[in-house]
């Protein structure tokens, strides 16, 4: 088990620092995932860069479903990827309106809901709040209250109009970012494929946007938590079948100004990133795309009110970690986790 991990862990070294990390998160995952004892099952795996992060398909299928699920999920990354000039939401983002495929209007149709239920903790039209910070980072200072209250007064969900095909951006100079949500629906669109393949059991991870479909060498599927400040170790592990499961965090993407560290995800109603609290939010949930647009909008949410709204959904579980390695977990969340560390 030890030689597997490491042979894991080497064959996924990148020189540059993000791949590292989530080379590592890759290895570990995979290690836990087989841990215990064999099936009879013979899974294959392949990894890919792909939407700015690693996506690794692992399937008890044949290479032909694994390129078929990495086939949809690079359809997705060209239809929404806002740093692709020629796809459907950067050509919105620059016109302010297009006519757009069923698959983006879904995606921004769903992010609306979850802009709801959030209250706005969600929000798909922080991209102008996005680009400022990205800025800043550059700049290595922190924003003007002008260029704060200008990105602000372009953010708000409620200034998307969708007419049947077309949607319409309603105030010039408003940007969508679908980073929030794109991962995970392009990883149900792959697990979708690999059902109408025939494909029983299988695990699509987009750099930690997954869907556990059926169960993997030695039963549920097994995920571990990253440890939010020793990118080394890992909180707890869960064991989970046909959920989809995502984290948001503070660790990774984030920008180091004066000294101090802002992450890459920004309250969309303060135009402010948040700060250690919490640190990281995990999500299971029926499907990717509804857990990756949660952990974002709790994690903006924080403790107190995103543990409130996990536990007034169904069929949601979710777990948050704040400063001081403060954890506290959904009502159902027990029935998930296997192991705890901390």
């Amino acid at each position: 088990m030890q030689d597997k991990t490491r042979d894991l862990i080497k064959l996924y070294r990148w020189g540059d620092k993000m791949k590292t990390f989530l080379a590592f998160l890759m290895a570990l995952f995979i290690a836990l995932t087989f841990m215990g004892e064999k099936t009879e099952a013979k899974f294959i795996s392949e990894t890919k860069i792909m939407m700015d992060t690693t996506v690794s398909i692992t399937v008890d299928g044949s290479y032909q479903d694994i390129q078929k699920a990495f086939s949809a999920i690079e359809k997705i990354n060209f239809l929404m990827n806002d740093y692709i000039p020629s796809t459907e939401i950067s050509v919105l983002n620059r016109k302010g309106t297009n006519k757009l495929s069923c698959d983006t209007r879904q995606v921004i149709l769903k992010a609306i809901h979850f802009s709801k239920i959030t209250r706005g903790a969600f929000d798909i039209t922080v991209g102008p709040l996005v680009r400022l910070w990205q800025r800043m980072g550059r700049e290595k200072r922190l924003p003007t209250s002008n260029e704060l209250n200008r990105a602000l007064s372009l953010v708000g969900y409620k200034n998307i109009k969708i007419s049947g095909d077309t949607v319409k951006l309603l105030k010039k100079g408003m940007m969508l970012d679908l980073g929030g949500i794109a991962k995970g629906y392009a990883v149900d669109k792959a697990i979708e494929v690999l059902r109408e393949r025939g494909v029983k059991n299988a695990l699509v991870n987009a750099g930690g946007d997954m869907y556990c479909l059926g169960e993997g060498p030695s039963g549920k599927w097994r995920v571990g938590i990253q440890h939010p400040r020793n990118l080394r170790k890992i909180v707890g592990i869960i064991s989970v079948a046909n959920r989809g499961v995502a984290t948001s965090g503070d660790y990774y993407r984030y920008h180091v100004i004066n000294g101090k560290r802002f992450g890459h995800i920004i309250n969309p109603a303060t135009g402010w990133t948040v700060q250690d609290i919490p640190m990281s939010v995990t999500i299971i949930a029926p499907n990717a795309t509804t857990a990756d647009a949660l952990a974002t909008g709790v994690f903006v949410l924080g403790p107190v009110k995103g543990l409130e709204l996990i536990n007034s959904l169904p069929k949601v579980e979710g777990v948050i970690i704040s400063k001081g390695m403060k954890i506290v977990t959904s009502s159902g969340w027990g029935k998930y986790e296997i192991k705890r560390f901390y």
